[in-house]
């Protein structure tokens, strides 16, 4: 996939990425937000644990906001996600 590319889906990914890594760090036992938590707060926190664990390489500090975030958690988890999936 070329740096350039469309996702489709990219909403859903998104959705399916943040719920995915909240699960992976509950299972390693971490508590990275809870119901009270805002949702950039909730997005920071899941990709910090992913960069943490090594799921995920880091931003350039200049490129760390919601939008390169959102495209980067997306990017994951279409990755990680089998051929036959619906939302690739």
């Amino acid at each position: 996939m070329s740096k350039t590319a469309k996702i489709n889906n990219e909403d859903k990914l998104f959705k399916k990425a943040l719920e995915v890594g909240s699960q992976i760090a509950k299972m390693q036992g971490y508590k990275l937000f809870d119901k009270n938590t805002s949702q950039p707060n909730k997005v920071m926190a899941v990709y910090l644990f992913l960069v943490e664990v090594r799921q995920i390489t880091p931003l350039p500090a200049d490129k760390t906001d919601g939008k390169n975030i959102k495209k980067r958690l997306a990017l994951w988890i279409h990755s990680a996600l089998p051929d036959d999936d619906p939302l690739k």
